[in-house]
């Protein structure tokens, strides 16, 4: 599961929250600006989706829309589409009110039914309860029994390759053609390409910087993402060159560094966020963390804030345009060696 280093934050909590009662269906609002409107009936209908798990058919445009794990949330609502029951983000959200501060413009006054999924374990029947038309489940760890169990409630989306690994593109594809908008789905993809475009045209000294991600879970070791990962690609389409001192292959999505070795990650700019403030000052107070070349030439940007952590670690269509507001002048100052 994707909850080890980037998510490790969200599952080793053990917050409860008061669940909220469910709505009584899926409520639409108009689609993003520019797209067309939401067609009627069951146009596209039924229509098959593969994932790594397992196949589903939608046989009708869905009217009760369930979501867990990551990004089904945030791309329903991007859509127009209020789930019936979506993943309960405590854990993210700094209130503790389960919902993302980014979705919760978008419910319009509706209060879906919070549910605590993990990969270990999936609420069945609190699912089953809402009657739901579909489950989506893009961005998760679902396993081909548990898939194959939400698949009899009701037909379920699942990840297209690797758990947790899946990109804000390939959600929005998904989501879109599981609701039966994927013109408007296509339109926010390619206004979100459009928004991280602009944000690197308008920040030209991320432009030969080198940059590099990681995270402090414990005060006794380091972690470092890979190339490959998703805060590591989105730097890069920002303007910013990736270290070369980070690992060149791996078997995961990060690699543990001690904290002899830190010095060895080598670029101008270091973003990273902790499990935590006393894990962060602990670090933050070790000599060796000290001698890092983006500490030592002030390009260090700490990230404790939960929506935080959460929005750079698991980019949506809807978390990019809140990060990115919080985060560009982050960045900006880090590329200029004065951050804080």
């Amino acid at each position: 599961m994707r909850i080890g280093l980037g998510r490790i934050l969200p599952a080793v909590a053990a917050l409860c929250l008061t669940l909220a009662g469910c709505s009584g269906g899926a409520r639409e609002s108009p689609g993003p600006a520019g797209s067309p409107p939401a067609s009627g009936g069951g146009a596209g209908f039924p229509v098959t989706i593969g994932s790594a798990v397992g196949s589903a058919t939608v046989p009708a445009r869905p009217k009760r829309v369930v979501t867990i794990g990551w990004g089904s949330q945030d791309v329903a609502l991007a859509l127009g589409v209020v789930p019936v029951g979506m993943q309960d983000m405590s854990d993210n959200t700094a209130d503790g009110s389960g919902v993302l501060p980014w979705d919760k413009q978008k419910l319009r006054g509706a209060t879906p039914e919070l549910l605590k999924y993990t990969t270990g374990e999936v609420p069945y029947e609190r699912i089953a309860a809402l009657r739901p038309d579909v489950v989506l489940a893009v961005d998760s760890g679902l396993t081909a029994e548990q898939y194959k169990q939400l698949n009899r409630i009701a037909p379920t989306v699942g990840y297209p390759g690797k758990p947790w690994l899946t990109s804000w593109q390939d959600q929005l594809r998904l989501v879109g053609k599981a609701l039966g908008r994927v013109p408007q789905a296509a339109a926010l993809e390619r206004s979100t390409d459009r928004l991280i475009a602009g944000a690197k045209a308008e920040h030209p000294e991320f432009a030969g910087r080198t940059v590099a991600f990681g995270s402090g879970t414990t005060a006794g070791s380091y972690n470092l993402y890979l190339a490959s990962d998703s805060r590591v690609q989105l730097l890069r389409r920002l303007g910013f060159s990736v270290s070369p001192s980070l690992p060149a292959t791996a078997s995961s999505f990060a690699a543990q560094v001690s904290l002899e070795k830190l010095d060895t990650i080598d670029s101008d700019v270091l973003v990273s966020w902790y499990a935590g403030k006393p894990v962060r000052r602990k670090l933050e107070s070790s000599a060796l963390f000290r001698r890092m070349p983006a500490v030592r030439r002030h390009g260090y940007v700490p990230l404790t804030d939960p929506a935080m952590v959460y929005a750079t670690s698991a980019v949506s269509v809807l978390s990019l345009p809140w990060m990115l507001d919080r985060y560009l002048p982050l960045l900006s100052a880090a590329a200029r060696g004065e951050a804080s």
